[in-house]
């Protein structure tokens, strides 16, 4: 709900390295579309939904409107893996926060996952420096497990460390995995991070 943020951030409009000047959401949405990693790009909605809706219309993504969104994002996770899970074999997670990160990550990630038995499934997480970051990429069985995240039970971070040897980490070079947008400050801080290192794709 945007509470440490005037107005709705998503789509307050920054200047991407890779994407050029556009709104958060639209950055995101783009540079998911742009891999062409995916067969099916959601966008789970909540807070004022229809605003975001109304700015990604030209874009070729599919809406699902999570009621609950109020009560914690794993909600909202839930809400965007019921709607592919019968026929996805993996699913990339990101939230719409975070829109620094690069295309190639993105792939690269997938790329990883691609390379595991699909059948037991493992979550590949990129890390820069020491911190892990985002997106999520969740393949074979462990997909289906993402409709029982709650946030009583930690969400992602509690499937993560519960699923501790499924789990892989893979460096990158790309600060955008890790900076996400919570206060206008945040864009200065993460403007600099970009500054300092060779973003390209």
């Amino acid at each position: 709900m945007s509470t440490r943020f005037p107005g709705n951030k998503l789509l307050y409009e920054i200047e991407d390295p890779l994407v050029g000047r556009d709104s958060i959401i639209r950055v995101v949405v783009r540079k998911f579309l742009n891999c062409n990693c995916f067969d099916e790009v959601v966008v789970v909605v909540g807070y004022e939904y229809g605003k975001v809706i109304e700015v990604l219309k030209d874009l070729d993504v599919k809406f699902v409107y999570n009621p609950s969104f109020t009560k914690g994002m794993s909600t909202s996770v839930i809400a965007g893996v019921r709607r592919v899970v019968k026929y996805s074999s993996l699913v990339a997670i990101h939230p719409a926060d975070v829109p620094f990160i690069k295309t190639s990550t993105i792939s690269l990630l997938v790329s990883v996952a691609s390379t595991y038995n699909s059948g037991e499934g493992v979550i590949v997480i990129p890390r820069y420096g020491l911190r892990g970051g985002h997106p999520l990429v969740v393949s074979g069985e462990l997909v289906r497990e993402l409709l029982n995240l709650s946030e009583e039970e930690l969400g992602l971070k509690g499937l993560i460390s519960r699923k501790r040897d499924r789990v892989v980490y893979v460096d990158v070079d790309d600060p955008g995995a890790v900076l996400d947008i919570d206060r206008p400050e945040d864009l200065g801080v993460a403007y600099g991070a970009l500054l300092r290192t060779s973003y390209s794709f």
